[in-house]
């Protein structure tokens, strides 16, 4: 998508200090003061349309811009470890520091508790205002509608937010006149009933199709709809959801299939990520439904509203021997550490998403140490000299049993070594062996990617790298964020199925995305795709002392290396003869490891599954599993940080109220809460 040039205002940085002034009585003082605005503001036109511009600037905010999103629905779930940086070690771990209060430990970057709170209910807070002076002063029906519709999504989605991550939080609908304390908090049910008429409310005001880019219309609040239907139907709600479940259900198919209907998906899974620079093709696409807008230029981009993404799911490579850090190959945060779930997964032999979603090739980029590379091929004994460009690293996603790779200090003669990793491959292109070498398994059953000490080399996922940056130590991404997808849509849908034990059409459904995934006739499975490309345009990017670029991106991911296959553009097919008995082999291997029977755990493992597939990283997971009661077995069985004394729980279905609202706050007396009073306020156990 396009960007939607926002007019940003700080809102409430521009009352009146009428105290501050008035105490200056000189008279070559007395002036009146036209330039300062108060909340008055909000109550004219001008006012009004301002505000329901400046809302937008939420979505910005919400995921894109700190940690809080990936510390929340990336970390401590099936699909992630920490990486070799552990800020978010808490919120992966579930120890002891994930309390109301959670300190800076191991790092000031921890996310706090606080955040997720604080910065939802500020969105509350502008849309209420919003709501509750628009009658008065905007007369124009459709522009009364539009303005209505446009604050209740995002009060919604806001709420959506919160009720997830903490459960029944305080309903606040009218904005506040003066200093409110005394608060309490709504039942379950209350909040996500608001949630879905909020959405009402934006589905049935918004334009049928998107007016201005990036401006939110109906398809938009369908597809948040369909979510909050099918989260008030999950079983984080079985203990009142009951008498929703079959009118909620029907009406998701409804939803979802007007959505789809006018979202066709894109034909090649990588289009949805192959970034090449602000509203490039792949920002413009009809599956994206609703993205974060984020603009191209330098003054927007680098004062903290950029795209944070990028930096916190890559895997350090700038330490190895002819490397140095690019805007290609980003900046590693290494929050997020790609782990064995992931790999297994994937059908990695015929299912394209993981070699379109995971980086496993760079190239050689620093010209000042390559020579430190030079010596004897072990393998030919010939003379290799290296050049910026050659392929320098390589993770080989192998299968368990593969014999070809040892590990010369224990014996045996390799087909391939390293001098970093005890492992070489030779590139293919120029015969050179290739320095950096690491693959999942070993002719003796380990493997440098198994190790619980190689918390730095993974192959990263790679749909938030942004060559477009300004420099190689920018923080500020320019991407669009995205939030909703059509493909994400097909998979509410077929949930929805399955929830109405019609699992026939729900696998059908889940067919349509599946066969996007599948190699096509003459496709060349080597290639790959990533945003980091977008630097071979960046007018940015930093040469090396010869005037090259200095660029670590490969075109190429290890799929043939990793499979040991005979190189074939033939079509693959992960779509025919699944049924509830009878699902991939990749899913039967989950389900056993997590022990499921029945038809319907196996259909629902089958579709959790497949979430990861398509939307691996895409900031939804913890969220997913919580609302669908599978966090606990599918993090304590495929995440090695969740295990312990101080481990995952059941209260951990639920984020502690942060100290910093429970310190706040009145009971009904007027005076600040007890410590009982602070523990019965608390979500259990914290």
């Amino acid at each position: 998508m396009n960007k939607f040039k926002i007019n940003i205002l700080v809102l409430w940085a521009i009352i009146l200090l009428v105290s501050g002034i008035s105490s200056c009585k000189k008279d070559f003082l007395d002036e009146e003061l036209k330039t300062q605005r108060n909340t008055d503001y909000f109550k004219t036109p001008e006012g009004i349309s301002d505000l329901a511009d400046a809302l937008y600037n939420h979505y910005r905010a919400f995921f894109m811009n700190r940690e809080q999103a990936v510390a929340t629905n990336a970390c401590g779930t099936d699909e992630f470890i920490v990486g070799g940086d552990q800020a978010q070690q808490t919120w992966n771990d579930y120890n002891s520091n994930l309390g109301s209060i959670v300190p800076n430990v191991p790092t000031a970057n921890v996310t706090k508790t606080y955040e997720i709170w604080d910065m939802m209910y500020k969105a509350i807070s502008d849309a209420n205002v919003l709501l509750a002076n628009v009658d008065e002063v905007i007369t124009d029906a459709g522009k009364n509608k539009l303005f209505k519709a446009e604050a209740s999504f995002l009060r919604a989605f806001s709420y959506f937010r919160l009720v997830q991550q903490y459960g029944p939080v305080v309903l606040k609908l009218e904005p506040s006149t003066g200093v409110e304390r005394y608060f309490i908090r709504a039942t379950k049910e209350e909040c996500v009933n608001q949630i879905i008429a909020d959405l009402r409310t934006a589905y049935a005001g918004l334009p049928d199709v998107e007016e201005s880019e990036g401006k939110l219309y109906k398809d938009v609040a369908a597809h948040f709809l369909a979510k909050a239907l099918l989260y008030r139907c999950s079983e984080i709600n079985d203990d009142w959801n009951a008498s929703y479940k079959t009118t909620d259900l029907a009406e998701i198919i409804t939803l979802t299939n007007e959505v789809i209907a006018h979202h066709p998906l894109a034909t090649d899974f990588s289009d949805i990520f192959a970034y090449t620079g602000s509203d490039g093709p792949n920002e413009m696409l009809p599956e994206v439904i609703f993205a974060a807008q984020f603009s191209s230029t330098t003054t927007i981009a680098d004062v903290g509203n950029g795209n944070y993404l990028h930096l916190l799911f890559l895997s350090v490579y700038q330490t190895l021997t002819g490397f140095v850090r690019d805007i290609a190959g980003g900046r590693e945060y290494q929050r997020c550490r790609t782990n064995d779930y992931t790999f297994d997964v994937f059908d990695i032999e015929n299912d394209s998403r993981f070699w379109k979603s995971f980086k496993t090739k760079a190239n050689l980029n620093n010209i000042s140490n390559l020579a430190q590379l030079n010596g004897t091929d072990p393998n030919t004994s010939v003379e290799v000299t290296y050049a910026q460009g050659d392929l320098g690293l390589i993770y080989i996603i192998n299968k368990e049993g593969d014999t070809r790779f040892s590990n010369p200090a224990a014996g045996g003669t390799p087909l391939v070594k390293s001098t970093h990793s005890g492992v070489y491959f030779n590139n293919p292109v120029t015969g050179k062996p290739t320095p950096h070498s690491y693959a999942r398994y070993l002719a003796d059953g380990s493997g440098y990617l198994r190790l619980p000490g190689n918390v730095s080399r993974y192959p990263a996922l790679s749909k938030y790298l942004d060559g477009s940056r300004t420099a190689v130590a920018a923080t500020a991404g320019r991407r669009d964020g995205i939030y909703a997808r059509v493909a994400e849509t097909y998979l509410i849908k077929a949930e929805a199925l399955i929830r109405q034990n019609n699992y026939t059409e729900a696998i059908s459904v889940m067919n349509i995305v599946r066969e996007r995934a599948q190699f096509r006739d003459g496709e060349d499975r080597a290639a790959y795709r990533d945003g980091g490309a977008a630097v071979l345009t960046n007018s940015n990017a930093p040469l090396n002392a010869n005037g090259v670029l200095i660029n670590s991106n490969s075109n190429a991911n290890s799929y043939y290396e990793s499979l040991d296959i005979p190189v074939t553009t033939a079509a693959t097919d992960i779509t025919t003869g699944i049924t509830p008995a009878s699902l991939p082999a990749v899913d039967e291997a989950i389900i056993t490891k997590l022990g499921l029977s029945g038809d319907y755990d196996r259909m629902m493992c089958f579709l959790l599954n497949e979430r990861s597939r398509e939307l691996y990283g895409e900031l939804f997971r913890w969220e997913d599993l919580a609302r669908t009661k599978t966090l606990l077995s599918r993090a304590l069985t495929f995440n090695e940080g969740t295990a312990g004394a101080n481990a995952i729980r059941e209260k951990h279905y639920l984020r502690p109220l942060p100290q910093t609202f429970l310190d706040a706050i009145y009971n009904a007396e007027g005076r600040a809460l007890t410590a009982d009073e602070k523990a019965a306020m608390q979500n259990p156990g914290y």
